[in-house]
């Protein structure tokens, strides 16, 4: 009887260290400052949601699989959410989308001597390098005026010399990010197009609306009239889910002026 009562508290024990774990899926390549390689899961992400998930009493877990892999688990639920995710409509499906209170939004690079670039139409007829899968692709797929160069598993470091080289005339990705690897890097033979991809957005995370950590409630406000967008969505997040909690966690942390320091902690 005694063992028994043991292998009991040892069942509870471990299914309460498993059920206060949130699991963050990111894909294998790095993304400096953001978070390092396959095998070194340290930057501003693991900062940023270590703390946010300590304040609601989880552990933060980081799975790193390619991201195909981490975006099906997401959709079975087994990840619980994608630090940073640009917004969808097919993403819904799946993902639900909150502020994580980091700056977001795009800028383009190319050489020097090109023109400058104040919105996505004047890049007609230019061969624009993105990553395959990703969602710049989706964003730029529409847009018949331009020619799309697919790069499975796009670094920055590839699309740096892909437009060094002039394999590509134009990159579009992350501000962050880019500035980021332009002065670590003292890159000096680029332009930056700070106008050409809509300026200052925030950046969202994606938590999977089939994780466990997750409820939804029908959104009363939903008009199917209009389009799917982050603020007309069909459900809404439940307030007593792990995940409101979260996501309110990482709003104070905001407010609290805590992600500004951290965020100037890696870009500046």
């Amino acid at each position: 009887m005694k063992l028994q009562k043991i292998i009991l508290l040892i069942f509870i024990s471990l299914n309460f260290v498993y059920a206060n774990k949130l699991i963050m899926g990111y894909r294998e390549n790095e993304r400096q400052p953001l978070i390092g390689n396959i095998y070194d899961n340290n930057g501003l992400y693991l900062e940023l949601y270590s703390l946010a998930a300590k304040r609601i009493g989880y552990d933060l877990e980081v799975v790193r699989k390619p991201k195909k892999r981490i975006l099906l688990e997401m959709k079975q639920g087994k990840i619980d959410f994608y630090p940073g995710f640009t917004f969808t409509h097919p993403r819904t499906k799946y993902s639900y989308f909150m502020e994580n209170g980091l700056p977001g939004g795009d800028v383009g690079i190319s050489l020097k001597d090109f023109p400058d670039i104040n919105s996505l139409d004047d890049l007609s007829g230019r061969k624009v390098l993105v990553a395959a899968g990703g969602p710049t692709e989706a964003r730029l797929s529409d847009l018949e005026h331009i020619k799309l160069h697919r790069v499975p598993r796009l670094s920055i470091e590839k699309a740096f010399n892909l437009i060094k080289l002039k394999r590509d005339d134009f990159y579009v990705y992350n501000k962050a990010s880019i500035d980021f690897y332009i002065k670590v890097n003292n890159i000096d033979y680029l332009k930056v197009h700070d106008k050409c991809c809509g300026g200052y957005k925030p950046m969202y995370l994606g938590f999977s609306i089939n994780s466990d950590k997750f409820s939804y409630i029908k959104n009363p406000n939903f008009d199917r009239s209009q389009e799917i967008t982050r603020n007309n969505l069909p459900i809404k997040i439940d307030t007593n889910s792990v995940a409101y909690k979260f996501q309110k966690a990482l709003e104070k942390m905001k407010n609290e002026g805590i992600t500004d320091k951290l965020y100037k902690k890696y870009y500046n």
